[in-house]
């Protein structure tokens, strides 16, 4: 099955490991949110906890990926910040 990214070439969905960096990375952004809205709240402080964890995992996650999936998810990361800006 085929998706199609916003230059509107088409392109295969992501492998298993680029999708979980990009959860990962999903996580990491609603951590810094948590933390940026609030620094006080509960949710922040379990953001704060946490943050280093996700961060940590990403990291081993990309040191275990071939360089096509590195490829992969640079794209898609540039896509997903495209989206937020």
């Amino acid at each position: 099955m085929f998706i199609t990214r916003s230059s509107g070439s088409a392109t295969r969905r992501p492998s298993a490991k680029v999708a979980r960096a990009l959860e990962i990375h999903r996580s990491v952004m609603a951590c810094n949110a948590h933390i940026a809205i609030d620094r006080e709240s509960t949710h922040a402080l379990t953001a704060a906890l946490m943050l280093p964890c996700y961060k940590a995992e990403f990291r081993t996650l990309v040191l275990a990926m071939t360089s096509d999936e590195e490829r992969e998810l640079r794209y898609a990361l540039d896509d997903f910040c495209a989206g937020v800006a």
